[in-house]
């Protein structure tokens, strides 16, 4: 018994954890000084974590009858669970085989139902994350397990190639690949301390993100699809683009504190999109309304919501629905397979005769080869991209100027198409229409059709809860 290592722990780890009689075990003064709890378990630091969730309540409010309470605890607080577990066998507190985490939430599960008004349970759209701080032995920990698994706390080539500075502690991620190494011989060596001072707490409310899925058409030549500035870092003029438009009318209906505009391609800022729309899904992140989106209220709720989106003139909703996160994450599958229709306002330098633009017509379907455009060879790969131009129509308005309509694969850089891109783009417009390259450009461009069932349909509107 005399190699027994000596610990001072709080009354209830006492009760629960080592046993009323367990030899070498002392009681703390203060919770905080418990080497197994850190004081965490302690009706004090239970209220106090309590009165700062109830706090948090009332300053953002969120319209959930219930919440997940998760727990984020120490590193250090479970690697001396571990050890304590190998040093001790002997102890037989009434819970000893209850892990600590399953301790922690027993004990305050109910009172912070007290405090938020709020039910806790397994199933809700709402998390509350509780992580507790105590860094006072970061460095002490990480240097006996260096000490013990040099292997497992190497530094990296590349870390130190990019010579990071050496970490301070050990992460959660660190001490699970080493847990079950420890041995009663290894945790022999480490020096158990009593903390000096009470952990720290913050608090995170997170909620399950809703999506809104439609189609937006828009009428603007001068409107980007996402914030956009002529400098590279110069300031963005706010609301001045397609999914600030559409998100910011979301986010302040159900309070979101941050959006995801997802689409399927983009038009350029010159480029108007017609007919339906282009496909679009908006995840709104940590809304705290969503109680007119729930069960089937939805459809009734974003109708009005289209009609504040729609009453801006650049830009117009259609198909507004709420969908899954499975049906979200399907708008941008199979991208290649899709199909896009355009019409172009094009002219000629020179004049071009109505044979021409039959002989051009009889070539179509086409697969023709697009090397990276210039004017996006900075933020894109380059490659040569085969793609597929399945239909082509003329309509001549003058001996300069026509009217192409064309159908072709996502993907397909138009301008391009039409006039060449200096060689890179083969055969192009240019070349079936039997001109040089250049001498013949878009004036204005127009999406007509992006061809996706979208949002997806169902025979039974979908409940949400």
């Amino acid at each position: 018994m005399s190699e027994l290592v000596n610990l001072s722990l709080c009354s209830l780890c006492i009760r629960q954890i080592a046993g009323e009689n367990s030899e070498n075990v002392q009681q703390c003064e203060k919770a905080y000084e418990c080497m197994l709890c850190f004081g965490i378990l302690d009706q004090e630091m239970i209220d106090e974590v309590g009165e700062r969730v109830q706090e948090a309540f009332q300053k953002t409010p969120y319209d959930s009858s219930s919440f997940i309470l998760a727990l984020n605890l120490p590193v250090a607080q479970t690697l001396r669970e571990t050890l304590i577990s190998r040093l001790r066998p002997d102890f037989n507190g009434t819970i000893c085989s209850v892990p600590f985490k399953v301790r922690n939430i027993d004990a305050y599960i109910k009172k912070l139902q007290s405090y938020s008004g709020k039910r806790p349970t397994l199933s809700s759209d709402l998390q509350l994350m509780i992580t507790f701080e105590q860094e006072e032995f970061n460095l002490q920990d990480l240097d006996f397990l260096k000490n013990e698994f040099p292997n497992d706390f190497r530094r990296s080539k590349r870390n130190r190639f990019d010579n990071k500075e050496e970490p301070v502690e050990c992460t959660k991620q660190q001490l699970q690949c080493v847990t079950n190494r420890i041995n009663e011989s290894i945790a022999k060596k480490f020096k158990f301390q009593s903390p000096t001072k009470k952990c720290t707490f913050r608090l995170n409310f997170e909620r399950d993100p809703v999506f809104i899925a439609g189609r937006y058409c828009k009428f603007s030549r001068c409107l980007p699809q996402s914030p956009w500035s002529e400098e590279k870092d110069g300031p963005r003029e706010p609301g001045n683009s397609v999914s600030e438009k559409v998100c910011d009318v979301l986010k302040k209906e159900f309070c979101a504190s941050d959006s995801r505009f997802i689409t399927s391609g983009r038009e350029d800022i010159d480029v108007r999109m017609l007919g339906d729309g282009r496909p679009f899904v908006v995840e709104l992140r940590n809304c705290r309304i969503t109680e007119p989106v729930r069960g089937k209220k939805y459809i009734d709720t974003l109708s009005e919501v289209a009609k504040k989106i729609n009453a801006n003139k650049d830009v117009r909703v259609n198909f507004l629905t709420r969908v899954t996160r499975e049906a979200a994450e399907k708008l941008n599958q199979d991208e290649d397979e899709k199909r896009k229709q355009y019409t172009a306002h094009c002219y000629s330098i020179l004049p071009i005769c109505v044979d021409s633009f039959e002989n051009a017509c009889q070539k179509i379907p086409l697969e023709i080869i697009q090397k990276t455009p210039i004017r996006v060879l900075k933020r894109r790969s380059l490659l040569d991209r085969p793609r597929n131009i399945y239909s082509m129509e003329f309509m001549i308005l003058d001996s300069h100027h026509f009217l192409v309509r064309l159908e072709t694969q996502a993907g397909t850089y138009i301008k391009e198409f039409v006039h060449g891109d200096f060689g890179r783009t083969r055969p192009s417009l240019s070349e079936l229409l039997g001109v040089e390259h250049g001498e013949v450009d878009i004036l204005e461009l127009d999406v007509e059709k992006v061809d996706l069932d979208w949002p997806p349909k169902y025979e039974q509107p979908v409940w949400f809860r």
